[in-house]
């Protein structure tokens, strides 16, 4: 009898049913009991024999559909016994799932590779390891992603030099991220001086893109601004059509948040369209953080109520996929918003939310140092001033420890707005908090930030009897707003309504 007379015999049966026809006729048992029955009646042997058999038939029969094929091509290799050939196509399974922005199917992949590898596949090990970080660090507590990288390199001889240089820049960009400094980890600086030093050696630009793009990631992360977009710009010229498409989205997002930090606002539209393009094909998470970078560029251009409103969608999107990072960024942001509109009630459960994901879900030490600087404010704003003091002299031990200077200005502003807020203001206080925000971002360049604490300082002045130092703040802040072209009153206002 003919496999399709065979086939119809067991459709008739009832153990069987098509599942597809096009492109392929496929058939499957109709419970898995059946299945689980029929396989147990094979010899280990002859089982091992029928899963290479049928990989190889895959393969063979189905040349052009391999890459989307790999996840069962993996799994009969890896039932025949054959490992490495298994951990190859897990990999290529991973990327596939890279591709499409599947992020969680492709840490899956890249876990199950990494973890069959044998001794000889050295690249491999390293790209599984890096496809791992690049797919999960924004949902899944860095450790494992960092453990993994680390086991790569230190058995890494030989590999090509291109994919080491960026297993390093993934290491010290997770590293970075979650608190990390040079000064005080060892780990960190050899990532750092590795990924820069292999980084160096390579003969064209585009080998070395995705190295430089994380590195200007964390450095714009923590303060310098013009240096990290620098970076990042320059390498996103090589990485779009070369690199993976999440990696390239995600430094075209990072940039795009640094532009509006900056006040750069048509640089950041037009790096937002570009990331709105990347992710248009992706998944759900990469429009999320697109959006959330959108809220972003609201919030700091002043248009707040645009800002909370397309954060709190995007929070609660985020929350639906699970994808902690953004769910953390969003809120922030919302919180932000709200705390700009006096709503601190609204801010408050949002940044309680960003705060605990930050405490047990992932490491984002940046963005929770900015999290509680703002619900330190919020507290303090709701009547809870111990709890908002609490808040602000975590946030700064941490924004000092890791040298985030843009954490540490925030902190700063976000406490001398609360002082100024309150019955009993301790005006001189408030004062040197905003001159030490204000030293910060005159540093960074952060041009938005910068206008409105001049605002403060203004006010501030005026409070305890400064009157021509006042004045001459509050013209520069007017100035700079307006060049910027703030939307947030006083700077949306005429001057002869001010």
């Amino acid at each position: 009898m003919s496999a399709q007379g065979e086939l119809s015999t067991l459709e008739a049966s009832g153990l069987i049913e098509i599942a597809a026809i096009q492109p392929e006729l496929e058939y499957l048992f109709r419970h898995a009991l059946v299945q689980d029955a029929a396989y147990a009646t094979l010899l280990k042997q002859d089982r091992r024999v029928l899963h290479r058999a049928a990989a190889e038939a895959i393969l063979t029969l189905h040349p052009n559909r391999a890459r989307e094929l790999a996840p069962e091509i993996g799994m009969h290799f890896e039932q025949a016994g054959e490992t490495a050939r298994a951990a190859e196509q897990f990999l290529i399974a991973g990327e596939h799932a890279m591709e499409r922005f599947a992020g969680r199917e492709a840490v899956a992949f890249f876990t199950r590779a990494g973890d069959l590898a044998d001794e000889s596949q050295v690249q491999l090990r390293l790209r599984a390891a890096i496809g791992g970080a690049q797919a999960g660090w924004g949902y899944s507590e860095q450790a494992a992603f960092i453990e993994r990288l680390d086991n790569a390199v230190t058995a890494a001889d030989g590999a090509d030099p291109r994919v080491l240089a960026q297993a390093y820049a993934w290491s010290a960009f997770l590293r970075r991220g979650r608190g990390e400094v040079p000064e005080t980890s060892p780990q960190l600086k050899q990532a750092l001086e590795r990924a820069s030093a292999l980084a160096e050696t390579l003969d064209d630009d585009g080998g070395s893109a995705l190295p430089r793009a994380l590195m200007g990631a964390f450095t714009a992360m923590t303060g310098k601004l013009r240096e990290g977009a620098q970076h990042m710009s320059d390498a996103l010229k090589f990485l779009e059509g070369k690199a993976d498409p999440v990696s390239t989205a995600m430094i075209s997002d990072f940039l795009a948040m640094t532009y509006a930090r900056l006040g750069d606002f048509a640089a950041a539209e037009k790096t937002i369209a570009d990331s709105e393009r990347l992710a248009g094909t992706g998944d759900e998470i990469s429009r999320v953080d697109v959006d959330i970078t959108k809220s972003t560029l609201e919030l700091e251009r002043g248009d707040v109520e645009a800002a909370r409103a397309q954060a709190q969608r995007c929070a609660a999107r985020a929350e639906d996929l699970g994808a902690f990072a953004c769910v953390v960024a969003s809120n922030v942001t919302f919180g932000a918003a709200a705390l700009a509109q006096r709503l601190a009630p609204a801010a408050k459960p949002a940044l309680e939310r960003g705060d605990e994901i930050c405490r047990v879900n992932t490491n984002m030490a940046p963005m929770q140092t900015l999290t509680r600087a703002l619900l330190g404010m919020a507290r303090a704003d709701t009547g809870d001033l111990q709890g908002g003091i609490a808040e602000w002299n975590e946030a700064l031990a941490a924004a000092r420890r890791m040298d985030d200077r843009y954490g540490e200005a925030q902190t700063l502003w976000a406490r001398a707005r609360a002082q100024t807020r309150g019955t009993d203001v301790d005006w001189g206080a408030a004062l040197a908090d905003i001159d030490g925000a204000l030293t910060l971002f005159e540093a960074m360049e952060a041009k938005p930030s910068l206008a409105r604490a001049l605002r403060d300082r203004s006010r501030a002045l005026r409070a305890i009897g400064r009157v021509e130092e006042a004045d001459a703040a509050e013209v520069r802040a007017l100035e700079m707003g307006r060049m910027l072209g703030l939307r947030d009153a006083p700077f949306s206002r005429p001057p002869s309504a001010v």
